[in-house]
């Protein structure tokens, strides 16, 4: 596990005040699990590409372990100068989450109240990676997910 980093290429920098979380990436081949996680993803890009028509060319995904107090101000998941990434996809790994611990994903969708989405495990949300302002709040343990993105090929 790594801090999580902000910013792209070699531009990103340690930003505690806007992100305090840890990541692993995610490979083929790393385990088992990782691979049939990534072959349903891939299952999943084909889909939306036949029936969205999205021309999502691949999956990027990794691990992110916030430990208690942690959070992820508010941002969207695609670059300024790259629009590769167009789907965003989490998916929680906490056992028998309870509300009042925190660690909700806040939404901000545009014209609309805001929502909170509890880390419940396997829950997943989806949603436009440009589009979709929103930011992990603290929560009072360790919160868990999958994170990832489905991408087109980058038009910068």
């Amino acid at each position: 596990m790594t801090l999580a980093r902000v910013g792209q290429g070699t531009q990103t920098t340690l930003q505690a005040r806007i992100r305090s979380d840890q990541i692993a990436w995610l490979h083929a081949g790393q385990s088992i699990a990782c691979d049939a996680y990534l072959g349903m993803m891939e299952q999943i890009r084909v889909l939306l590409n036949q029936t969205l028509y999205l021309g999502l060319d691949n999956y990027e995904s990794h691990f992110s372990f916030y430990p208690p107090g942690a959070s992820y101000s508010k941002h969207v998941d695609r670059f300024h100068n790259d629009d590769a990434r167009t789907i965003s996809i989490v998916i929680y790994l906490n056992d028998h989450w309870q509300t009042d611990e925190g660690g909700a994903l806040r939404l901000y969708p545009l014209d609309c109240p805001t929502q909170d989405i509890s880390p419940i495990a396997c829950r997943m949300v989806v949603f436009l990676s440009a589009e979709m302002l929103h930011e992990v709040l603290p929560a009072t343990r360790d919160r868990m997910s999958l994170t990832g993105w489905f991408r087109r090929r980058a038009n910068a």
